[in-house]
C-alpha cells in the first residue's frame, strides 16, 4: 500500500482524474473523507482540490483533501446548500461578451463579492471587443475607477490576448462567465492546445450554449493551469453578512457611515447620504440596485 500526493483535475461521476506529477491517474473516492483543517461548507471533492490517494497496485482511492487556501462559492442552484465552483486558485478571470450574449451587470457584480468573499483576485475580461462594446462602455468605467483590472480582448482577432498570457503565467486561474461569452474561444487563442469545444448563440433566445459540462484543472505550457467552467446563468451568493456585502461595494460602505440612522437600509429612511449619492450619479445606480438585490437576499438584509 503506498500513499501518493495529488491535485484533481476534473470528475467524472463516481471516478475522479487526479495529477500525480507527470502521471494522471483515474481514481475512486472514500465517501467519508478525511478533510485536513476541518470540515468546509460545501464537504465535496471539486477541481483544484490537493488529496491524498491511497494505491494498491494500480487501484487508487482518495482517503484524504487538504486543507483549501481558497475556494470559490455560490449557492447550489435550487438548493440551500453552497457549490465551490473550483478551490486553490489565485485569481478568477471573469469573462463578459462586448454584445452578444448582453453582459449583466448585476452578473458580474455578483462574481465580483465572491471573488472577494473568497479572497481571490478578480478580473473583468470583455470578449469579443471586435463586435463593439458601446453599450458596456456606458457602465464599465465605474469598475476601472473602483480599481478592478478590465481587460479588453477578442478572442477572434487576438487582440489583447498578450495580457491575458502575462496573467496566466504561474498562476491557477478560473475562468467563469455567463454561456455564450466565449470562455473557451478564449482558452484556444491563448493556447490552441486545448482544443475546447465552441458553442454559438442561440438564435431563439439570444444566450450562450454550453460547451463545457464539467470544470477542469488544465496545465499551461509556459507555467501556471486554468479552469474552465460551465456557462452560468446565474449566481445565487451563499450567505454573506452585511458588512462583508458592503466591503464589496466601497462606493456605498464609505457613505453609509454618514447617513442620519446607524441602521439605514438605503432604500427609504430620510437623509439617507447612500439614495443622495445615487441621485447626484456619484454612485452607479447600476451598482446600487445590484447592492440592493443582494442584501435582500441575506440573512440579515
Amino acid at each position: 500500500m503506498e500513499l501518493v500526493e495529488g491535485t484533481v483535475i476534473a470528475m467524472h461521476g463516481p471516478l475522479v482524474r487526479v495529477q500525480v506529477g507527470d502521471e494522471t491517474l483515474v481514481v475512486a473516492s472514500r465517501r467519508r473523507l478525511n478533510w485536513e483543517g476541518g470540515t468546509p461548507a460545501a464537504a465535496r471533492l471539486v477541481v483544484g482540490d490537493g488529496v491524498s490517494v491511497e494505491m494498491q497496485g494500480e487501484e487508487g482511492v482518495i482517503v484524504a483533501v487538504h486543507a483549501r487556501c481558497s475556494c470559490l462559492l455560490r449557492q447550489a442552484p435550487g438548493k440551500n446548500r453552497a457549490q465551490v465552483l473550483a478551490a486553490n486558485v489565485d485569481q478568477a478571470l471573469l469573462v463578459f461578451a462586448a454584445r452578444e450574449p448582453k453582459a449583466k451587470q448585476g452578473l458580474l457584480d455578483r462574481f465580483l463579492v465572491a471573488c472577494r468573499l473568497a479572497g481571490i483576485e478578480a478580473v473583468i475580461t470583455i470578449n469579443k471587443v471586435d463586435q463593439g462594446c458601446e453599450e458596456l462602455e456606458a457602465w464599465l468605467p465605474v469598475y476601472e475607477e473602483l480599481g478592478h483590472t478590465v481587460l479588453r480582448v477578442s478572442a477572434r482577432t487576438g487582440w489583447g490576448l498578450g495580457a491575458v498570457k502575462r496573467l496566466l503565467e504561474g498562476r491557477t486561474t478560473l475562468f467563469c462567465g455567463p454561456s455564450g461569452a466565449g470562455k473557451s474561444s478564449l482558452l484556444n487563442a491563448v493556447y490552441p492546445g486545448f482544443q475546447l469545444k465552441v458553442g454559438t448563440l442561440s438564435e431563439s433566445t439570444g444566450k450562450g450554449r454550453h460547451t463545457t459540462t464539467v470544470a477542469e484543472l488544465m496545465p499551461l505550457p509556459y507555467g501556471g493551469f486554468v479552469v474552465d467552467t460551465p456557462g452560468l446563468r446565474e449566481f445565487g451568493l451563499w450567505e454573506p453578512t452585511r458588512l462583508e456585502l458592503e466591503e464589496a461595494f466601497p462606493e456605498i460602505a464609505s457613505r453609509a457611515a454618514e447617513c442620519r440612522f446607524p441602521d439605514c437600509s438605503h432604500r427609504h429612511e430620510p437623509d439617507c447620504v447612500v439614495r443622495e449619492a445615487v441621485e447626484a450619479g456619484i454612485i452607479d445606480s447600476g451598482r446600487y440596485t445590484s447592492f440592493m438585490k443582494i442584501l435582500e437576499e441575506t440573512a440579515d438584509g
